[in-house]
């Protein structure tokens, strides 16, 4: 997850965080002739002339069509004292646009039974429904018209800064271990622009105006800045002679630059110990530094986080959870910020006997990672893990709509993402043991104790 909170804790945040590329050419933005791929699925892309990435997948097995916008920005682009601004602009966008009123974007949906829904991580906003097929057009005119004419008013601004600052202070006190989530990010990437909270802090959404949001709207809702994705029942001639008269209209921004992020400056080992006034038992965060996903040594980190980390038969949840009990949940997982990447694990136990103790049991998984091949059974079981977590990543149109809108700004190549999904699937006992004792270090270890009051 990418970050879409704190820290992800879905399955399909850490299958996608294998895909953070940012070397993506803009170099075709002016063509307008299709391109196809046929694998993991049929589909084909295209730009407009204003630079507007098109991807149209037809699948005609239900009566139904989603749509994704997607923009290439997020909270990375937030500025010191502006954090929260992304997540503002995201609220904003159904605040009302030229032609369509507060909130009418939601009833204009609601009403053909579809559900308006929005997606912020660091690096991408993405805005997504599901309709019934004949109502195409209207989707295409209501995110066409926001793309085209926000509105951006003192009196917008604040309806939708109050939804803003509800969410976020819901979301302060309803997630346990909020705020050490928050303090391990900023161990583990000292810069601002990865380590501040994704929805931002109170005081700065407090303190942004309405031309604070002008501006970055102007930077960053432009269409050579985002991708319009169809996934589902529709004719494609009809489709692209809808979007061409929606969208075609819309100005081109600015060209903006798409330059590699500098890896994380972490250097271990860090021990920190954190009292949590909020905390109802004690826990910990654990990470290692590893490759970023830029890196070709990736995959393997891929197979890895399945081995140690993902799923009731990884060898980190067999030991703690089942077979020593020392912890009560845990959840963890492969995150990759830029092109920095780590191995993270944040486990809840009874008492702080069993941090010290779950922390020696680690030691010895990992040691034993780094000193023998993994048996092929294993190797196979963390395969078929990642493969049935990539079925459940495109399982619906809305799915698919999501992952290719989140491929065309994280891919190198949309052309690519087949061989990249496979490239996990290839990784070799050797490569895993060499990697292991290259990166699985102290050297590159984090560890945050969380204390109760």
């Amino acid at each position: 997850m990418r970050r879409e909170s704190n820290f992800s804790r879905t399955a399909g945040h850490f299958l996608l965080s294998f895909f953070l590329f940012f070397a993506f050419s803009r170099s075709l933005l002016s063509q307008t002739e299709e391109k196809s791929v046929s694998e993991p699925f049929p589909f084909v892309y295209y730009h407009l002339k204003n630079g507007l990435g098109v991807i149209l997948a037809e699948d005609s097995s239900l009566p139904v069509v989603s749509v994704a916008v997607a923009y290439g920005v997020g909270s990375r682009q937030d500025k010191p004292g502006q954090a929260g601004l992304a997540f503002l602009l995201e609220n904003l966008m159904f605040q009302g646009s030229i032609n369509v009123g507060p909130m009418q974007h939601f009833s204009y949906i609601s009403r053909v039974g579809g559900r308006p829904q929005a997606r912020l991580s660091d690096d991408l906003t993405i805005f997504f429904q599901t309709v019934p097929s004949h109502q195409l057009p209207l989707v295409l005119w209501l995110e066409s018209d926001r793309m085209l004419g926000l509105t951006i008013s003192e009196e917008h601004v604040d309806r939708a800064r109050a939804s803003a600052l509800d969410e976020l202070i819901q979301r302060r006190f309803s997630e346990p271990f909020f705020d050490s989530f928050l303090l391990f990010d900023q161990l583990l990437y000292p810069d601002f622009a990865r380590s501040h909270p994704l929805h931002g802090y109170e005081e700065d959404i407090m303190s942004l105006t309405a031309e604070d949001v002008r501006e970055f709207f102007r930077n960053y809702y432009v269409p050579n800045n985002a991708v319009l994705c169809l996934v589902g029942d529709f004719h494609r001639k009809r489709a692209r002679e809808l979007i061409e008269k929606y969208f075609e209209p819309i100005p081109r921004g600015r060209d903006l630059s798409r330059e590699t992020e500098a890896a994380t400056t972490f250097k271990g080992p860090v021990y920190k110990i954190y009292v949590d006034p909020l905390a109802s038992a004690p826990a910990f965060h654990l990470a290692y530094r590893v490759a970023g996903a830029n890196s070709p040594d990736f995959p393997v980190f891929k197979i890895m986080e399945y081995i140690l980390i993902r799923g009731k038969t990884s060898w980190l949840q067999r030991r703690l959870l089942r077979r020593d009990r020392l912890v009560v949940r845990m959840e963890g997982g492969l995150e990759t910020r830029g092109n920095s990447g780590f191995l993270r694990l944040f486990a809840v136990v009874n008492n702080e006997v069993m941090i010290e103790r779950s922390l020696k049991a680690i030691d010895g998984e990992i040691s034993r990672l780094k000193s023998s091949l993994v048996p092929p059974e294993e190797l196979e079981l963390a395969r078929s893990k990642y493969r049935a977590d990539l079925r459940q990543r495109l399982e619906t149109t809305a799915d698919r709509a999501l992952f290719l809108s989140e491929m065309y700004f994280r891919s190198p190549s949309l052309e690519e993402v087949a061989r990249m999904l496979e490239s996990p699937l290839k990784v070799t006992p050797s490569e895993i043991v060499g990697l292991a004792n290259r990166f699985l270090t102290e050297e590159n270890l984090a560890v945050l104790r969380v204390r109760i009051r």
